[in-house]
């Protein structure tokens, strides 16, 4: 299932519609996951097992709706989700390519 989620994220983020998906897309190949650091602030708040599912997905909906209020033009959304997405894939084949061998 995660497979079909990451192709929903970057289909958005080519079409250039989601500057938030864009962004966690980034994160992701760059090795940062933005649900777990979400997950661990809310187990050292001491919150409930179903806050951990609950709030990421209502943070990270609330971000992509609120996005056309920060961004309202559509092309300047598009370029900055394009570039996210493009930089971010560039950046890890340089990290693989030049980074520490293991």
């Amino acid at each position: 299932m995660e497979v079909w989620s990451a192709m929903s994220w970057t289909w958005r983020a080519l079409r250039g519609h989601s500057v938030t998906f864009a962004a966690l897309f980034a994160c992701g190949i760059l090795g940062l996951s933005v649900v777990a650091e979400f997950r661990h602030l809310l187990t050292r708040w001491h919150a409930p097992w179903y806050a951990w599912f609950i709030i990421p997905m209502l943070a990270i909906g609330y971000l992509a709706k609120k996005e056309t209020q920060w961004m309202p033009e559509v092309e300047t959304r598009r370029k900055w989700s394009r570039r996210l997405f493009v930089g971010s894939i560039v950046i890890a084949l340089l990290l693989a390519k030049f980074g520490p061998s293991r």
